[in-house]
Formats: C-alpha cells, sequence, structure tokens
C-alpha cells in the first residue's frame, strides 16, 4: 500500500529536478535587493555594481564610494569585537602599503561602534587606509553583510568581482586585484 506513494514521491521529486534543470535557480541577487540603475544592475552580488554609500569618515570628513570609481577597492566590514577581524586588518594594512602606489584604495567599515572604539583600534593596528563608521547598519544593510569580517573586491568599474566571508588571506586578495592594479 505504501508503494504507490514512494512511487509518487519519486514521480514529484524527479519532475522538480527537471524543471529546476531547465530553468535554473533563481540567483540570489532578487532576494537581497538587487536593482537596476541606468540599465546595470546593483547589488551586493557578484557582476552587479557595488552598492553605494555616503558614510562618515573616521577623520571626520563625509566618505562616498563612488568618489573611488576608477581605483580598485577592497571594501571590509570589521568591528573591534570581531577576533578574526583583528587578524585581518594588520594584513590589508599591508596590502595597502604594498598596493598604493599602485591605485589599490581600502575602505575598512566598522559595524556599529562609536568613533572612539574604532579609533584606538586604527591606532594600535597602525591603519592608514580609509576607516568608515557604520553606526547605525545602513551601509551594512546595503551590502545584506552575513558577518564579519565580509570583504567586497570592487573593480575601477564599480563592478563587485569577488565577496569573501570570513577572514581574506593577502595572497587572495592581491590575486583577485592584481587585473585592476596600474604598473
Amino acid at each position: 500500500m505504501r508503494r504507490p506513494w514512494l512511487l509518487l514521491s519519486a514521480i514529484c521529486l524527479l519532475s522538480a529536478l527537471a524543471i529546476i534543470a531547465q530553468a535554473g535557480l533563481p540567483e540570489r541577487a532578487f532576494f537581497t535587493g538587487r536593482v537596476t540603475t541606468a540599465g546595470a544592475p546593483v547589488g551586493p552580488e557578484i557582476g552587479a555594481l557595488a552598492p553605494s554609500f555616503t558614510a562618515p569618515a573616521l577623520t571626520g570628513a563625509e566618505f562616498r564610494l563612488a568618489n573611488l570609481r576608477g581605483s580598485p577597492v577592497v571594501l571590509n566590514f570589521w568591528a573591534t569585537w570581531c577576533g578574526p577581524c583583528r587578524l585581518e586588518l594588520p594584513e590589508l594594512q599591508e596590502l595597502y602599503a604594498a598596493l598604493q602606489p599602485r591605485g589599490l584604495r581600502i575602505v575598512a567599515v566598522n559595524l556599529g561602534e562609536r568613533p572612539e572604539k574604532a579609533r584606538e583600534w586604527v591606532e594600535a593596528l597602525g591603519l592608514t587606509f580609509d576607516v568608515v563608521l557604520d553606526e547605525q547598519g545602513t551601509t551594512a544593510a546595503r551590502y545584506h553583510l552575513r558577518g564579519q569580517p565580509s570583504t567586497f573586491i570592487i573593480a575601477p568599474n564599480g563592478i563587485i568581482t569577488h565577496i569573501i566571508y570570513g577572514p581574506a588571506s593577502a595572497a587572495a586578495l592581491h590575486a583577485a586585484l592584481l587585473p585592476y592594479l596600474t604598473g
């Protein structure tokens, strides 16, 4: 008596797999807020334009991601309570020191902390790249973060080429950036 249900279940499963194989799965972008601006997709996805944002820099100035168009960018989200971030940030500084003369820009977005707390870390680690504050989480929301650290490689044309969830090694970042560096 159970065999007809088993056979029916198998047929349904095979039919579903056939439909998925034919049509494909929907891209994550359709669920994470991908939009189109002037014909170009914008979203926190590989192959889409990086979502633009304006936020206060640790220096007190206003930071605009759009102002970095034309340069390769490493956009890194971090927090002082994040153990892997503490290991990753010095590697980002070494990468920046080596590749900044070739056009690299690094933007480290501190998540939800007061400027004083972020400044302590920046000074202790000797960071010289751009540090942006996201006390309210608005920038993190634009990028639909899954956790920190999270790193987005943005080509000079503003397209996201790589996304790394968790700590990123300098070697992996260097390899991803190589096609976009000058000199």
